[in-house]
């Protein structure tokens, strides 16, 4: 018996040659598509329930990806970056989001002012892949020793004190969370979920500090509002 296979035509798009701009904006589209849908970070987002008009407030929102997805949620987002190479690529990636979003491009510390923002060891290789790893700490061990970017900061009281109910808060600032946390205590019982990222592993002095915020989350009464396995 002959036995016949039959292959279908592949779609147009892939027998078409691609340009070198052609293939980097379909590349970046791909890349930005896992990033949205399909991520670690999403797919751990979605355990919690966000509502239309719910606050959310990013510290730490680099490019936007986790802000992108409370948009799909109907949240209003308050997005806090620093990094002006950071906070242009969120500019983009947010600009369609019919105005609930609000863009800070500010740290959050526990002081108003200015202060250096320490950049990556490795930030002139990629500005903005590299820009998850600046931070106020200078003693952060994969900050660079010379290289930095004057920015304003804000003080957490005044972030949380604009607001009476705060469905969640999530917080990647680099160390930077050792200097928040006691104002985030007095402020708790407004906040339904804080996602906390801890950078132990970047210097023995946050190591120290870690054990000491771990011990307050373990004492509080609030301590299941906590998720520090965030990443």
């Amino acid at each position: 018996m002959e036995v016949r296979v039959f292959l279908a035509a592949p779609p147009s798009f892939l027998k078409m040659p691609f340009n070198p701009v052609t293939r980097e904006h379909f590349m970046k589209a791909i890349k930005n598509f896992v990033k949205r849908f399909i991520s670690p970070k999403i797919l751990y987002l979605r355990r919690f329930d966000i509502r239309e008009n719910d606050i959310v407030i990013d510290l730490g929102a680099n490019t936007g990806e986790e802000s992108f997805y409370f948009l799909r949620k109907k949240a209003r987002v308050i997005a806090y970056e620093p990094n002006p190479y950071a906070f242009e690529e969120l500019k983009k990636n947010v600009a369609n989001s019919n105005n609930r979003i609000t863009l800070m491009q500010k740290a959050v510390s526990n002081f108003n002012g200015t202060s250096k923002l320490w950049l990556h060891q490795d930030h002139a290789q990629s500005e903005v892949e590299f820009s998850q790893g600046s931070s106020l700490r200078p003693e952060k061990d994969n900050v660079s020793k010379h290289d930095f970017i004057e920015v304003d900061v804000v003080d957490i009281k005044d972030v949380l004190s604009a607001h009476d109910h705060i469905r969640l808060l999530k917080i990647d600032i680099e160390g930077g969370e050792y200097d928040i946390f006691d104002d985030i205590l007095n402020n708790i019982e407004k906040i339904d979920y804080v996602l906390l990222e801890t950078h132990e592993n970047k210097c023995a002095e946050f190591a120290q500090k870690s054990k000491i915020l771990y011990a307050k989350i373990d004492q509080s009464p609030y301590k299941s509002k906590f998720y520090t396995d965030w990443f």
